[in-house]
């Protein structure tokens, strides 16, 4: 099964930023100089970031579980076997956005509050950005007690 959390806004908002910086190298017949180029790197830059930040997605299959930012980049690989409980828990940092290593573990988010705490065994944990409502513990929870 997998489970997603997509912000599509933020892709839409950066559809229109990008229009809107094109649009006007266009119309002021900039669009091919050489001033224009650190404008296309910034825009490159944006949207790099906005592919990577605008979706989370964890998959629980055939023993495993993984988790990934973007179109599945930064991907990780958990044996259930290695897994000793799952949480619900809440963190109100604002700091806790995008893929960030802890003293004890790894942090998957696209913001929020409400984190799925995966403990394992060796004392780590990872902290991913879906809640109870998108049915990640739940389907961790059954898959551990097989």
């Amino acid at each position: 099964m997998t489970f997603t959390r997509t912000l599509s806004a933020l892709v839409w908002a950066f559809a229109a930023i990008l229009s809107a910086a094109l649009l006007g190298l266009i119309l002021t017949g900039e669009a091919g100089s050489p001033q224009a180029l650190p404008v296309y790197g910034i825009l490159g830059v944006m949207g790099g970031l906005t592919a990577t930040l605008s979706r989370l997605s964890a998959r629980v299959q055939e023993g495993t579980l993984s988790v990934w930012l973007g179109p599945g980049l930064f991907r990780q690989f958990y044996p259930l076997t290695d897994m000793a409980g799952v949480n619900i828990t809440q963190i109100g940092s604002p700091f806790a956005v995008g893929l960030r290593f802890l003293p004890d573990g790894w942090l998957y988010s696209l913001g929020g509050t409400d984190f799925t705490e995966v403990h394992l065994r060796d004392g780590r944990r990872l902290l991913i950005g879906l809640d109870e409502v998108s049915g990640l513990p739940d389907a961790l929870r059954r898959a551990l007690h097989r």
